[in-house]
């Protein structure tokens, strides 16, 4: 420096961070770890959105030189702006970037509200029922019965949401009670479900 010799800093280096994914409407603090080298004391990190916005996190905890556990709101991203890189910089200043690691993906929602879906008679067919969920991040979804069942007799398209067939004859009005599970991209959101089923005057017994 014109006086004394001083160490020379070397940049750090960033290999990877885990998770690489992350549900901006889950809530609470997301903690990520970033595996690297040269992970100086006084370490910070970031993640830089692709518009540029740099987000700073709640807490950056220096494990060793190769590894950094980072500390952030879940909320702090931005579906919009995706993917986000990963930013370390070291006290001196030097940095090093890894990027578009992190994508937002949030888990479907229903625009089917919950409750009976449908009263029908026992000898109706075709379509009775279709639920529906959409997902912001655009990925296809797909539809389970995960509790109960739907009416015997009929079934589920996993693809449509839509729920068909010809109900079992009964004696009696029966309701089936249901859960629905819509999943995108691995992220799942449930909801209960009911079809009341009533018995239909086919002739089979006096009025």
């Amino acid at each position: 420096n014109g006086t004394t010799y001083v160490a020379i800093d070397s940049p750090p280096v960033v290999n990877s961070v885990s998770p690489v994914e992350i549900d901006s409407t889950a809530g609470g603090n997301a903690t990520f770890t970033i595996n690297g080298d040269r992970f100086g004391n006084g370490v910070q990190a970031k993640f830089v959105s692709n518009t540029g916005t740099e987000l700073t996190p709640t807490s950056v905890t220096r494990v060793g030189p190769t590894q950094l556990t980072v500390v952030i709101p879940r909320n702090s991203f931005v579906n919009a702006q995706e993917p986000y890189d990963v930013k370390v910089i070291n006290a001196s200043g030097l940095s090093s970037v890894l990027s578009g690691q992190i994508n937002v993906d949030q888990a479907p929602s229903w625009t089917t509200s919950a409750g009976t879906l449908a009263t029908i008679y026992d000898n109706a067919t075709g379509t009775h029922a279709t639920v529906a969920a959409t997902d912001a991040d655009g990925d296809t979804i797909t539809y389970s019965v995960t509790s109960g069942a739907v009416p015997p007799g009929t079934s589920l398209n996993s693809s449509t949401g839509a729920i068909s067939g010809d109900p079992t004859d009964i004696t009696s009005s029966t309701t089936s009670n249901f859960t629905i599970t819509a999943t995108a991209a691995g992220k799942t959101v449930n909801r209960a479900f009911s079809i009341i089923v009533n018995p239909g005057y086919d002739g089979s017994s006096s009025s």
